[in-house]
């Protein structure tokens, strides 16, 4: 546990104050994951609750973090509404500006997702799309490709 979430259980243990509108997304999912380490099974559906109806604009554009929090630690209405995102609303994803941190593994299972509401060919433009964001020094043209070999 760190000094930010020290704060936080501080007050929540000595003064039983849940005050989260001063927490960022990813301040929450610190606390949700220390409260899975320290036990503190009551926390974690409110805090879920909480993000879900509060934050649920920032989370879209954290999913990155939000998906992996939620499926290391089994966060079950995080992971819900990640996969609920993911099928009804996947351009918010693909469009967010968290889209390049996203991981391969999440990519995949994306992408793999049979109830996507956008066309197969929309799906691989973003594919296509995080693969260049991912190998920006990717070289452009045929002879540039060759220069690179070369100097392997």
């Amino acid at each position: 546990m760190n000094l930010f979430t020290g704060r936080f259980y501080s007050r929540y243990i000595y003064g039983g104050k849940l005050d989260m509108d001063e927490y960022s997304v990813s301040d929450i999912i610190k606390i949700l994951v220390t409260a899975v380490e320290l036990d503190f099974q009551e926390l974690i559906p409110h805090l879920q609750s909480f993000l879900i109806q509060s934050r649920g604009k920032s989370m879209e554009q954290n999913f990155s973090l939000i998906y992996k929090a939620s499926f290391d630690h089994s966060f079950s209405e995080l992971q819900k509404f990640c996969a609920d995102l993911i099928s009804k609303k996947p351009e918010k994803i693909f469009n967010s500006p968290d889209f390049v941190s996203i991981s391969e593994e999440i990519l995949v299972s994306i992408v793999k997702n049979d109830d996507l509401q956008m066309s197969e060919i929309q799906v691989w433009e973003y594919v296509l799309k995080w693969v260049l964001l991912k190998i920006r020094n990717f070289p452009l043209t045929p002879q540039d490709f060759q220069k690179k070999i070369s100097v392997l």
